[in-house]
């Protein structure tokens, strides 16, 4: 019934807004949003709320503000909205012209471009007056900086002195990664300009200050509340499980931003001329995928989970026949199956980092032929080598004795300072932090 709904508030928002907006009906466009927020029920304020937060709704970033306000939050009303809201408005105002912008090249010499930009930000000013007016919200969350329908949402929100909240999450990043990502933040020159961010890592807080996106002073380092999740699990024995979250081709590789701004835009970068852009997981994948079968056949007791990230292309040629206790799920957060697994086969995820948090046995696919970026393209773990299968055989052995080995839930299993270096919630106090962090900004100060 709900998606149900949630259907036809989408099918209505994308009929009613372009008119909305095209005749620039403020009025009816503001409680047009007010019919699209939702109240966030597993947050509610313990007391009478005083404050009220709207939330860009973003899977992950949810979980964070969950995670930390579920125990904490006293007086802030949260509402979720779905942020095609304001992608419908931008798309409307921008109409034909967004040929050359996307969430990581928003920048534009044209004119034209330049001049629809100012036209959005100023209908959102004359927008969020009037939302303001008729109801009275006090700050907005977002989680990424780049999204491109909320560029001028975070300036919007300046100019009338709306605090704009950033939760940023991205900060799982291989050092290879982290280059491109600074040259190439630095060469666009693109800034972010809401009030304050949140970030999980010191890792992340000089990705952001480094490449001039946003001043240190407006940065702060909170940690990832979700990882609270992984925590509770230490203590829970898994079941004859594994999960295998599914490779992506790229994952930690720049070859989706190489992809994205050409060859040459590189050009400057010292060591770009001798990267094959060329190379990816996909060949790590498929042997993975090859010794789970083997294993699943030789031990039909064993339950193994394939987790492939929500919204990315699969081919359904590489999971035919697979055996009865193998299955695959696209659906979901890879986080509720983490629970039951004894065992977590990952490669330069979050999800590694949420089983090692979890206490579980890790085991990364390290055939991968090595070269001078080898090291520069994997995330620093510092696990012991029963965590690294050198080669299929290698990968098989160590698999079957892990599965065999018994869970010990007062032993902990893995190092856990990548914890830290990545997601900055070692300690297991990142929720006190968010918390703190959204307390002390709902009020705009110059």
């Amino acid at each position: 019934m709900y998606n149900f709904l949630k259907k036809i508030r989408n099918t209505l928002n994308k009929i009613l807004i372009p008119i909305l907006v095209s005749h620039e009906l403020y009025n009816l466009l503001s409680l047009l949003l007010i019919l699209n927020l939702n109240t966030i029920k597993k947050i509610l304020p313990k007391n009478k709320p005083k404050y009220k937060a709207i939330v860009l709704s973003k899977s992950g970033g949810i979980e964070d503000l969950v995670e930390s306000q579920t125990k904490n939050n006293k007086n802030i009303l949260y509402l979720s909205c779905p942020r095609p809201f304001f992608k419908h408005i931008f798309l409307t105002i921008f109409d034909n012209s967004i040929k050359d912008l996307s969430d990581h090249r928003y920048s534009s010499k044209k004119k034209e471009i330049k001049n629809l930009k100012i036209k959005y930000k100023n209908f959102l000013v004359s927008f969020l007056k009037i939302l303001k007016k008729r109801y009275s919200f006090n700050i907005f969350i977002g989680f990424n900086f780049n999204y491109l329908s909320e560029r001028e949402l975070h300036s919007a929100c300046h100019q009338l002195k709306i605090p704009f909240l950033l939760l940023f999450k991205e900060s799982i990043h291989t050092k290879l990664q982290e280059k491109y990502l600074i040259y190439t933040y630095k060469k666009i020159n693109e800034k972010f300009n809401g009030y304050k961010v949140a970030v999980y890592s010191k890792y992340a807080k000089n990705l952001l200050s480094n490449s001039n996106i946003v001043i240190k002073d407006k940065v702060e380092v909170i940690g990832c509340s979700r990882l609270s999740l992984s925590y509770r699990f230490k203590k829970i024995i898994p079941k004859d499980q594994i999960i295998y979250y599914a490779i992506q081709r790229n994952r930690g590789l720049p070859n989706p931003l190489i992809k994205l701004y050409g060859k040459s835009f590189f050009n400057d970068l010292n060591f770009h001329k001798k990267y094959d852009t060329n190379f990816d997981w996909g060949k790590v994948h498929i042997k993975t995928l090859k010794i789970l079968k083997i294993f699943a056949h030789k031990n039909p007791k064993v339950s193994i989970i394939i987790k492939t990230k929500i919204g990315e292309k699969i081919n359904n040629n590489e999971y035919k026949n697979l055996p009865k206790n193998m299955k695959i799920l696209s659906k979901g957060t890879g986080h509720e199956y983490l629970k039951d697994s004894k065992v977590v086969i990952a490669w330069n995820t979050t999800s590694v980092l949420e089983g090692i948090a979890a206490n579980r046995f890790i085991l990364m696919p390290y055939f991968v032929a090595k070269n001078k970026f080898s090291k520069m393209v994997e995330l620093q773990l510092n696990l012991k080598k029963q965590n690294y299968g050198k080669n299929e055989n290698d990968f098989y052995k160590k698999l079957d004795l892990l599965m065999k080995k018994k869970y010990n839930n007062n032993k902990i299993n893995n190092n856990l300072s990548s914890l830290n270096y990545y997601l900055g919630n070692a300690d297991n106090k990142s929720g006190l932090r968010l918390d703190k962090f959204i307390k002390k900004n709902l009020i705009y100060k110059d």
